[in-house]
């Protein structure tokens, strides 16, 4: 190692000796920048490496005076000139410095462009040093670049993540506070509160270590409002927001006064407290104007220094010319010099990269090591979001079916009323427009759980004929409005029977024939089954969906099953969500097939799918449910627990037109109470309710009465509640909002003992 430092010392006097020969002193007779060469110390071309270094710490402080002087010229003037000698230095601190302030002063002036191209170099080169201190430094800056660049606020809110992890190994405390603190201000603007709230708890944590300065304290303060606004709570937040205006009001905190008294008044306005409104908006109006005053006289300054940088730039020109033909000649005099530094070099780098590769594996090893546990720690979180996800999913199901089961309901029982036949296209656009809503909540939730993987596979036997028939009939309406006609083939090969999961075949079948309903008018849609190979177990069947719409254009057909994508039609105002084709795709990959698409502008689109279904060998008497008697249901006595008004009056008037006596309990308690002392033919059991829930209600009339039939009514997913309806002793499941045959058809059959129904 003492050979090694010899030689770098032996190389430094070269390199002195090499820019002796090659180098002019540094110009300083130019009338532009003696505002900024005066104030800083003299070099010459026999300064010293100390003298430099003088030299740049001095530059580096008055070019971020200037900067935050919003005296941007000479920043710019002597961008260039100052990063040379920044690099002549050698010290990677004075390279990133000068970079910092050059980039944030090209952020000031508008050029965004050139300013994140400084930071990409700045980050290049602190990843080449590896140097984690700067590392963080630059990412900082380039962060704050994507910030206020469109579009790019997922990228800042991964680097502020990725910078968080090196500032905890740094043990950086202001860092990891103003990291912290941009991503809880991130997610606040992402109207994310619960994300925004764990990085206000670490803001929070860091502010105390860091001794409460009043500047980052205010901003901690404002952060917590917003977050506190996201959830209604405009109270919290009035008490927040008023920390932040008492640590900024007689300071130099503008923006942070303006923006607390923004928050303020956002706060007011949300507890309709107009008064208050009034005179803190009197007060911010002040504020903004003096601002607004402000930004003006920086956006004129901000384009004059860079007309009086370029006016410069254009005076130098010349000279810099001549300059770059001296050191040209210097350069060739000198080629065999440094070809000879450059073969020592190599040799001696040969001999280092020996000794170093050795320390890198082990520390390799190390970082590998640490990696897997953040590896560990992000899976956790990772399965911890989705968790959250799916349960708020599950609360939107619920939220959201709810009072759609009211409207469908409703529209339902006042279509069967014939004093209303003049309204009767009315109630049904109004049927139509809740069951639109309710397959767009469906969609949502089913692309939730295929993301989640937690759909799951339940295989039935089931008659392909009834199940084609039954999703046909249900597109009647829409069918009729748009004057289409269906054609359904089934190739006799194709067995009668199968067995597989025929919620996933129907929902397969559901969006396709649906998207050709939409999207054709006055025309035809062909459906066919064929048989393509068949063994004794399975049959691999090919689907196909043809219509006679308005088509695709061939540059677009790669994008329709992309989520979200709406490919226009010139021919159909129709729109959607753009998640049919997806969830498609996901749910036949699911199922280990294949799905295309051919289509011609004007002549319409065939979807094409094939799928392997397993033979069902069950006689046919099985599978086919048993004729159900609608006047079974006259004169039985149900119990309705629901404890909503207008879902008791659906299911109350859609019984009662039946012949049903209905009686009515609005939660668990009230329903237990009524089957002890009066006697049922059927329940209907709502899940969610207050005091006792349709679950604990179920589990305890079990205790004293196990045979009268209880049938769940839930506006949550079959799947997430199927396991703990029927453990608690339920016999069924109607899922709301119901179709009105579905919702008979189950009712009878469970008033039947001999029927028995598959799941």
């Amino acid at each position: 190692m003492k050979l090694l430092a010899n030689f770098f010392i032996l190389i430094t006097c070269c390199f002195s000796l090499h820019l002796h020969s090659q180098t002019q002193n540094v110009d300083t007779n130019s009338n532009n920048t003696n505002s900024v060469l005066d104030a800083l110390p003299k070099i010459s071309i026999d300064s010293t490496t100390t003298e430099i270094t003088a030299h740049v710490d001095a530059m580096i402080k008055l070019m971020n005076e200037e900067h935050y002087k919003s005296n941007y010229t000479p920043v710019l003037i002597y961008a260039d000139k100052g990063l040379a000698l920044a690099k002549k230095s050698s010290n990677a601190d004075h390279i990133h410095d000068a970079r910092s302030v050059i980039g944030n002063t090209l952020v000031k002036v508008k050029d965004t462009l050139k300013a994140k191209k400084i930071f990409l170099k700045s980050l290049e080169y602190a990843e080449k040093v590896n140097d984690s201190s700067l590392i963080l430094r630059s990412k900082g800056n380039l962060a704050n670049i994507y910030y206020y660049m469109e579009g790019y606020r997922g990228k800042t809110i991964s680097i502020y993540l990725e910078s968080i992890k090196i500032a905890e190994r740094l043990k950086d405390t202001t860092r990891l506070f103003i990291l912290h603190h941009n991503l809880s201000r991130a997610f606040n603007e992402n109207k994310n509160p619960d994300l925004s709230g764990y990085h206000i708890e670490k803001t929070a944590f860091y502010l105390n270590l860091l001794g409460n300065p009043p500047h980052y304290t205010a901003s901690h303060f404002h952060n917590k409002g917003r977050q506190l606004l996201l959830l209604n709570k405009a109270d919290e937040a009035i008490i927040s927001f008023k920390k932040t205006i008492a640590l900024c009001e007689n300071t130099a905190f503008v923006e942070a006064l303006v923006e607390g008294y923004t928050g303020y008044r956002e706060a007011l306005e949300l507890k309709k407290d107009y008064k208050g409104f009034y005179e803190v908006n009197k007060i911010l109006k002040v504020y903004e104007e003096g601002r607004e005053e402000s930004e003006s006289k920086n956006i004129i300054d901000a384009v004059s220094a860079k007309l009086n940088a370029e006016r410069y730039k254009d005076q130098i020109k010349s000279k810099e010319l001549e300059k770059e033909l001296l050191v040209e000649q210097a350069e060739r005099k000198n080629i065999f010099f440094l070809l000879a530094i450059a073969t020592v070099v190599f040799l001696i780098l040969l001999l280092v990269v020996t000794y170093v590769s050795s320390k890198k594996r082990k520390a390799l090893v190390k970082d590998l090591k640490i990696k897997n546990k953040q590896y560990l720690i992000a899976k956790k979180q990772s399965e911890e979001s989705a968790e959250t996800k799916t349960k708020f999913f599950a609360t939107v199901s619920h939220e959201l079916r709810t009072p759609l089961y009211g409207v469908i309901g409703l529209s339902s029982i006042l279509l069967e009323n014939e004093d209303l036949k003049k309204h009767e296209k009315d109630l049904k656009s109004l049927k139509f427009s809740a069951n639109y809503l309710l397959a767009l909540v469906n969609d949502l939730l089913h692309i939730n759980k295929i993301e989640n993987k937690n759909s799951k596979e339940e295989d039935i036997t089931f008659n392909l004929e009834t199940l084609t028939s039954r999703i046909v009939s249900s597109f009647e309406y829409i069918t009729l409005q748009h004057e289409n006609k269906i054609n359904v083939t089934i190739h006799k090969m194709v067995p009668l029977l199968l067995k597989g999961n025929s919620v996933r075949l129907s929902q397969i079948l559901m969006n396709l024939i649906g998207n050709a309903c939409k999207f054709t008018e006055k025309g035809q849609i062909d459906i066919s089954v064929n048989m393509l190979e068949r063994t004794d177990e399975v049959a691999k069947l090919e689907f196909t969906i043809k219509d006679t719409g308005p088509g695709i254009e061939k540059t677009k057909l790669n994008q329709v099953f992309n989520e979200f994508a709406e490919i226009d039609s010139s021919s159909s105002a129709y729109q959607g969500t753009g998640l049919g084709l997806s969830i498609v795709k996901k749910l036949i990959e699911q199922a280990n097939g294949t799905i295309k698409v051919e289509s011609e502008l004007g002549k319409g689109s065939t979807f094409t799918f094939n799928i392997d279904m397993l033979i069902s060998n069950k006689p046919v008497e099985q599978v086919l449910s048993p004729i159900l008697d609608i006047k079974q249901l006259e004169n039985k006595k149900v119990l309705i627990v629901e404890d909503n008004r207008i879902n008791q009056t659906v299911t109350k008037r859609i019984l009662e037109n039946l012949g049903v006596i209905c009686f009515i309990a609005k939660d668990g308690e009230e329903a237990v109470n009524a089957v002890k002392e009066s006697t049922f033919d059927l329940i209907l059991m709502d899940i969610n309710m207050p005091v006792k829930n349709g679950i604990e209600a179920t589990e305890e009339i079990r205790t004293f009465n196990t045979n009268i039939p209880i049938i769940a009514l839930t506006a949550v997913d079959i799947e997430e509640q199927k396991n703990q309806i029927f453990g608690c002793g339920m016999n069924d499941i109607i899922l709301k909002p119901y179709d009105i045959d579905r919702f008979k058809e189950i009712i009878i059959s469970n008033l039947n003992p001999k029927f028995k129904r598959e799941f």
